[in-house]
């Protein structure tokens, strides 16, 4: 009984039936994160229309020109994220008090991306000197213990800094603080991690284990088994996707919930 207390009171499961009270505002999410890849691809096609003009980056000419041509692609990339990630922090608020939208403060939050983006990228260099550096048998190993961490804390930093920024804190006190908490005040955010890795090995036995019912049923059978398992195949990574969007869509909400209580809304 306890147990089922614990987790009618949890976080995740109040950011649910928060959801659930909001149906048009969750709506409205969906619909600025569906804008966001639709604009993505777009911008891919028009860009890749773009590369195949390129020459390979065998001179330094050519190099600082491919360098250059893909600084400008990932940064309107993260602009397009930015635009429409601000407006579904904007819902998001609404859900919690009543929120008027202004792009007012879009461009720093745009730079808070960027710093973000750049800290980040930084990183991953330092990891991809150290993983040239080692053996290439060790190299994968220690790549998938560096990879979880790195990601989780991508995650993490990212969600914690749009909720401290959106609720009205500059870049400066947005960057101290998230850095502050993400790595000192673990407890405050263990919940939001947890279901995300507790989600992502249930996915993953669910998809491991039917994808073992596939090959029982159709075992001497090898057409059959290659035709089911391409269905199986496709309706589980749709099923999968769609899951896992809905977890970070409630844990968007969970994290702006722990930056900005209720008792700080006005």
């Amino acid at each position: 009984m306890n147990i089922k207390n614990q987790i009618r009171n949890s976080l995740f499961a109040k950011s649910i039936s928060l959801a659930k009270s909001n149906p048009d505002k969750i709506c409205l999410m969906v619909l600025f994160d569906a804008l966001f890849i639709v604009s993505f691809f777009i911008l891919k096609k028009f860009f890749d229309s773009f590369a195949g003009q390129i020459p390979l980056p065998t001179t330094a000419g050519a190099f600082y020109t491919f360098m250059i041509f893909s600084l400008v692609y990932y940064l309107i990339v993260l602009f397009i994220y930015s635009f429409f990630k601000y407006g579904t922090l904007h819902f998001i608020k609404s859900l919690f008090s009543k929120s008027y939208f202004s792009a007012a403060r879009l461009w720093d939050f745009y730079l808070l991306n960027v710093i973000i983006a750049g800290i980040f990228f930084g990183i991953m260099l330092a990891f991809n000197l150290l993983l040239a550096s080692l053996k290439q048998s060790y190299a994968p190993y220690v790549f998938i213990v560096l990879a979880i961490p790195y990601f989780l804390s991508l995650y993490v930093i990212t969600n914690i800094s749009h909720s401290i920024f959106y609720a009205g804190n500059t870049i400066k006190n947005t960057l101290k603080k998230s850095s502050g908490i993400i790595f000192t005040n673990m407890k405050f955010y263990r919940e939001t991690v947890f279901i995300m890795i507790l989600s992502a090995m249930a996915l993953w036995l669910v998809f491991l284990g039917s994808g073992y019912l596939v090959r029982y049923f159709t075992s001497g059978n090898n057409i059959a088994y290659l035709i089911t398992y391409g269905y199986f195949r496709q309706a589980s990574l749709i099923v999968i996707d769609i899951i896992a969007y809905v977890i970070v869509l409630i844990n968007r909400i969970s994290f702006y919930s722990l930056m900005n209580p209720p008792k700080s809304h006005k």
